[in-house]
This record gives structure tokens, sequence and C-alpha cells, in this order.
């Protein structure tokens, strides 16, 4: 450790501190003519005076120290295990669990005797362990190299070793930085090469939700390998009941089929279906024979009818929008012929109605108190005097018969929802709807989504509109012609996801049913058996204000009866509750609070469904291994060369300890030592002074 002063004056400024602490002390002792002290004594509180006055003038210079550390880092080893299941579905299993944790023992030890060793196992993360169970259910390698990073930044790192047989199912492919890295990867290949017999369910497609009694649709993907002249038998099995069933054929030994099933909704609430595949003779692994899936059956849809004031072509386009979405059922149907309770419906459309033929009005007056969700389409035979006096939040004053021609020109601050980029991006070149040559005015609360561009001109005037009064929410679009936008749509893009997506978003406002009470818990309701269960939970008082004074309990109640007791965490003025992971099956949750003196429940129910990525591939990739190596620099053994391995590591040259030199500053002034060393000067000098009767 070296020091060193640092002065922000020049350094003959320290002759002055020194001069100065002479003067003082030949002034008060050698000028001195008093007899009370002896030669000796006078020198040498001369000194201790002399010390003390040349020391504090030195610090009125604000003097810095600067030190200079220099520290040796020994190199470090850091071996990292592959902890996942892949590694137990060879045929040397035994091997494995047995025998190599032994062999991989051995070798840190050796390693240990020569450097720092840190030993990880990687799977769904990366944590610092010594002992394996082979039972992760993920492989992320890209892990390893985030945990360097955060770990070991600035470290002396002389190498890693990575044990695994290559597999990955999560995460980035690791070549891409395994090259850019600052020591070298020694990789031990696991597993086996060589595809084994093995039948497969690799994949599974099924709609999260259907409806009660409908026919849903569910993709299986089949893979067999080395199982070609065989037959297995694809079954669905719900409830212990058959569902479905079919043979299968293997025609070769890379087998690889998708067969399409339907299966029919019978009951409402979250069903569970297992997928199993029959096992033949020498098959590998039977784990991946089998898979499970949850969906959730609803009662029913929301239905929507569109009435018009006649046949036009914007009625279609919006059924057809429409129909794309599964949660709608939509119908359509002339206004002077609906005949039925328009209370049955969800939503209401009304395309130029009212009309000047047919004003609707008892219809839109049933709605309206009904609180039905409204959306009105202005044209060329809508009423508009019978259309102002419905309080739709916007008011139109005729100034012509005439029409203009009005682009879309969206709203940068309409925040009610927010339409995909690509759909916000194609409006404004939607070719223009027919409005009223008119102004508008606007209640209070009434927000536009966009407005019109009449020409080159952005108006104020609205185009879409959203307001809400009370429980009843409205749209108004004030023209029509918005078949085109969909035929417009299609001809740029050969789809028409942009006009679905405007449509679904406005009926998606208006028809949700915001929930008003006063205390709400909320989770992802389908989860996989390795990820956790987040709950999150808000109270509030009659004021409708969040409050989290009180306590809220959770009870999760799992298929056996079983029930988990939690109590939420506070977070700001809300609450979260972290309940971890739970094996595969059905829940039910029930949490209970108390504000003053009401009590408030929610209840709801979770799925956890399993997951068996490392089941789907069996076969090693040493080629990733052996890449991974050889970018970094380093080499790629197999097991049993833990001596080629050692000798590898020990012959490398830059491997090696590091100094690292750093510089250090303290203020002089904040250094405790030098306040008590001229405490203790002036005592002494004080002592020795009165000792002898000195002034």
């Amino acid at each position: 450790m070296n020091f060193n002063f640092i002065l922000n004056y020049p350094w003959w400024f320290v002759l002055l501190c020194i001069v100065t602490g002479v003067l003082i002390s030949a002034i008060l002792y050698y000028k001195n003519t008093s007899d009370d002290f002896l030669p000796w004594q006078k020198k040498l509180l001369a000194g201790f005076r002399f010390a003390v006055i040349t020391l504090l003038c030195f610090l009125l210079l604000a003097p810095l120290l600067k030190m200079q550390i220099t520290q040796t880092q020994d190199p470090v080893i850091l071996v990292f295990q592959d902890n996942t299941q892949s590694l137990v579905t060879t045929r040397d299993v035994d091997w494995m669990e047995n025998e190599y944790p032994q062999e991989l023992a051995g070798f840190i030890d050796d390693l240990s005797a020569d450097y720092n060793v840190n030993t990880y196992a990687f799977g769904e993360q990366v944590e610092a362990e010594t002992t394996f169970d082979f039972q992760d259910k993920l492989t992320d390698m890209s892990e390893i190299l985030n945990s360097l990073d955060v770990l070991y930044t600035n470290r002396n790192v002389g190498a890693v070793v990575i044990a695994s047989d290559g597999i990955f199912n999560r995460g980035q492919n690791p070549l891409f930085r395994a090259s850019n890295l600052m020591f070298p990867i020694y990789t031990i290949a696991l597993g086996d090469t060589i595809p084994q017999r093995d039948l497969i369910i690799s994949n599974i497609r099924h709609n999260r939700i259907t409806y009660l009694n409908n026919i849903f649709p569910l993709e299986v993907t089949v893979e067999a390998r080395q199982a070609s002249g065989l037959r297995s038998r694809l079954r669905v099995i719900h409830q212990g009941n058959t569902v479905h069933e079919e043979t299968i054929s293997f025609t070769s030994d890379s087998y690889f089929e998708t067969f399409n099933i339907e299966l029919e909704a019978l009951e409402t609430g979250i069903k569970r279906y297992s997928i199993e595949l029959d096992p033949v003779d020498d098959e590998i692994s039977l784990d991946n024979n089998t898979r499970e899936f949850f969906i959730e059956v609803i009662d029913s849809r929301q239905k929507i009818i569109i009435l018009s004031a006649g046949p036009h072509p914007d009625v279609g386009a919006l059924k057809q929008a429409l129909e794309d979405n599964e949660n709608y059922e939509t119908s359509v149907a002339l206004a002077q012929d609906f005949n039925e309770d328009i209370r049955d419906y969800d939503m209401v459309i009304w395309h130029q109605l009212p009309s000047m033929g047919f004003a609707a009005t008892n219809l839109i007056t049933q709605a309206t108190q009904a609180e039905i969700p409204q959306l009105f389409i202005l044209g060329a035979q809508s009423n508009i005097r019978t259309f102002n006096s419905l309080q739709t939040g916007v008011q139109i004053n005729v100034r012509s018969a005439g029409f203009n021609d009005s682009r879309a020109n969206i709203n940068n601050d309409f925040a009610l929802f927010q339409v995909r980029p690509e759909t916000a991006d194609l409006l404004p070149q939607f070719p223009p709807l027919q409005t009223p040559f008119a102004t508008f005015s606007l209640a209070p609360g009434t927000q536009i989504f966009a407005h019109q561009r009449i020409g080159n001109v952005d108006t104020e005037y609205p185009l879409i509109t959203l307001s809400q009064l009370s429980e009843r929410k409205t749209g108004v679009i004030t023209g029509e012609g918005i078949w085109r936008w969909r035929l417009n749509n299609f001809a740029r893009n050969n789809n028409h996801h942009a006009f679905n997506d405007l449509v679904s978003r406005l009926v998606q406002f208006l028809t949700v049913v915001e929930d008003r009470s006063f205390f709400r818990v909320t989770t992802e309701n389908f989860l996989y058996e390795s990820e956790q269960a987040v709950f999150d939970a808000e109270l509030y008082n009659r004021s409708y204000e969040l409050v989290n004074e009180p306590d809220v309990e959770m009870t999760i109640t799992n298929e056996e009866g079983e029930e988990f007791e939690y109590i939420f965490g506070r977070t700001g003025n809300a609450y979260r509750l972290n309940a971890g992971t739970f094996p595969v099956g059905e829940y039910n949750y029930r949490a209970r609070t108390r504000l003053g003196n009401e009590e408030f429940t929610a209840e709801g129910l979770f799925t956890v469904s399993p997951l068996n990525l490392e089941g789907l591939n069996t076969v090693a990739n040493h080629q990733l291994l052996y890449q991974m190596a050889e970018n970094s620099g380093g080499k790629m053994f197999f097991p049993h060369q833990w001596d080629e391995l050692l000798a590898e590591i020990n012959s490398r040259n830059d491997i090696r300890p590091v100094l690292y030199t750093q510089n250090e500053y303290e203020d002089l002034v904040s250094l405790r030592w030098i306040f008590f060393l001229l405490l203790i000067l002036l005592a002494v000098e004080w002592f020795i002074r009165k000792y002898n009767g000195g002034y």
C-alpha cells in the first residue's frame, strides 16, 4: 500500500505551516524567561506545540490522502451442472444417478487443490449447489451466461466448465454469447446422441375458452423415433371416459404427424383432458406419452344485434368482423321487422337509426332504460333531429343537406383503449366516410377516438366517439361507408386484421362490465407446474378509495379437499400474494377480509397444467456443446476424461492470479486518529506545564 498527499495549494504553503509552528513554539517557550521548566522540558513542550500548530495549519490546506492499494485475486473456476430430467431418460440412468455425481465430486476436489472452485446447478434457473437430483423440468442455458454477468463481472474467472447434454428448451441460444466471453468454456458431453425408440406427444393446440354445447378443435402432434412398422393408439380421456381414440401406424423411424380432433363441450367450468399414447416395446421413456390440458367452458357468448334502417354493406362488414371473435354471437335484422325483446341482447348497433322512415323510438328507449350498450352509425337515412334527443354525447347542427368525405385522424390523447400499431397506421389511409355537412358539439365525458380529416384539413369534428352516462355506454360513428375500410384493408394487407381489430376494440369497450365491487382478487387462471401462483387484491372503502389496513386471508383448496392458508402482503395501497408453485390439478381459492363491520369475500379457481418439455427431446446435442467450447477457446470432453480436462486447465498460461490496483482518497481532516493525536499532544503539554506550576 502506497501513500501520497494531494494539495489544492502550492507545496511551499507547507513551509509556511512549518514556519508558523516554529515561530509560535519559540515565542511561547524560548522567549519565556521563567525558570518553571528545565531545559529538556522546554524542548519537549516546544516540540509538542510545534507539532500541534504545524499540523493544524496543514489541515487548513484541506489535504487529501491518496492510498494506492494492490490486491491479488486468485483465479476462480466455475462448474455448472445440468440438473434437468433429460439426463435421466437415457439407458445409462443408473450410472447418471449414482456413479457420475461421485466422479464429478472427485474432479472438483482435484480442481480445488489449485483454484477457487464454485459449483452451480442449472435448469429452470441457476443455483449454487453441490448435490443434484436431475428433476428440473426446463433447461435455460442462457441463464448460465446471465449469471456470469451478474455475479462475476470484473472477477478473475479462469474458466467455466459446463456439464450438460446440450438440450435447451427455454431462453436464448447460448452460442450467441459464448464467443464474446473473456475466458474459455469447457464442456462435458453427457447424454446419448443415438436416437432411441420413443413415442412423443410433442405438441397440443387448443382454445383456452369454448362455449357450452360447442364443438371445439384439438390438434395433437405425435412423433415416433425408431418405431417403423409398429402401431400405437391415441386416446383423449375426460373424467375417466375415452372421448376420442384412433390407431396410429408408424411408417418410418422419424415419424411426425398432426391429428385434428373435434370434441364437444357438454358442461360448464374448467375441464381437464388427458391425451395418451399406448407405449410400444423397448420404449426409452413413457413420460412423454401423456399430456394434459385444461379448457374453460362458458355458458354463453355475448349477444349482439345489428338493427338497420335498410340493407347496407356496412352491416355485412360489421357482422363479419364480429364473427371473427368467438366471444360474440351476432344477429342482423331490419328494425321495422324486429319483434324480439331487445333486452335479450348484450349490445345493439343502430345503423342509420333513428331514420327518416322508421324512428325505432320504442326500441331505443327500451335499450336505454335497460342500460344496454349502444353504437350509433349515422348516414344519409338518419333522422338527425331525433338522434339529437337521445343523449348519445354528440349533438349535430346540420348546415346543409350535403355530406363531407371524412377520413379518420386518430386522437393521440384518447385513453379509453388502444388499437394495435398496425391498425393505427392504416386507419388514416382508409377511404373516407360520408359524414353530415354540419357542426358538432360534445357532452362532458365524451371522448373522441378519431377526428374528421376533410380533404387535407384536420378538423376538431368527431368521426368516432365514446361516452358513458352512469352505467350506460354509447358509441357514435358519424359517417357511413366503413365497408370500404374492410375492403381496403384486404387490398393492402391481404387480410382484415386492422378493420377487425378496430371493431373488436370498440365493441369490447362498450360491452365490458366494470367491476364495482369493494373487494377484488385477480390471478392467472391457467398455470404450468413450474409457474408461481400470484394473486393481486384490492379493497375499497365506501368512498371508493383504495385501502389496505385490514389483513387479507386466503384459503386455497386442492382436488382432495386439502386446504392451504395464506396472508396477503401489502404493496402501496393494495395487496399481493405469491403462493408459490402447485402440483398439477384444479384449485379453488377464497379470500376474505373485514373493513369496519363489513366482511368481504372473493372466490375463484385456477388450474395447473403439467410441463414435460424435458421429455420431448431425449437426443443429446453434442454439436452445440462442441461449438460453445470452440467459440470461447475451450474444448469439449466426455465423461471419464476428467484427468485430461484437469491437465488442459492446468496447462493454460492465462489462468493465473491477477493484481488489481485501486486508488482511494481520504480527507485528512476526517481521520479520527489525527484528532486524538492533537488531543494527546495538547493534554500532555498542559499536564507538564501545570505540574511544574507554569502558566
